[in-house]
């Protein structure tokens, strides 16, 4: 099976997160990818987004730009949007074993992320803040749990 490339433009919504997940699972179908490590994917993607819409931009809206590639044995979603620089590995993992009431609010999504892919990799350019989540070794033959 040869590289595959896909790409999609979002509005920064809520009511285009289903948009992403269709976007994902459609594009880890023509991929081959199995169902659980697509699942880890949409969850990562629909995330990322999440965190775009509630922080980036706030009431004044914008667009997502997501891409899905292969290349090789793995899979590379893109995230990019235009709202304020933002290095999601700025974000330190929070202390699970502090009680829920003692926590600081926030970080949760970012350290979700973490947890669903193998590498995530940020870079601020001319286009905006651009994050490349890395799933490794998925794609053809068995995949890693």
């Amino acid at each position: 099976m040869g590289e595959i490339r896909r790409e999609i433009i979002v509005d920064a919504t809520t009511a285009d997160l289903p948009l992403v997940l269709e976007f994902v699972e459609a594009a880890c179908t023509a991929a081959g990818i199995r169902d659980d490590v697509r699942f880890d994917l949409q969850l990562a993607a629909e995330e990322a987004c999440a965190n775009i819409i509630e922080h980036a931009y706030g009431d004044e809206g914008g667009a997502i730009q997501l891409s899905f590639a292969t290349q090789e044995k793995d899979v590379i979603l893109t995230v990019v949007d235009h709202g304020p620089p933002f290095d999601p590995g700025s974000v330190n993992s929070p202390d699970l074993s502090t009680p829920l009431e003692e926590r600081r609010i926030g970080g949760l999504g970012v350290y979700l992320i973490r947890t669903l892919v193998d590498e995530l990799i940020y870079t601020l350019t001319e286009e905006g803040n651009v994050v490349q989540m890395v799933r490794r070794d998925v794609v053809g033959g068995q995949a890693h749990a």
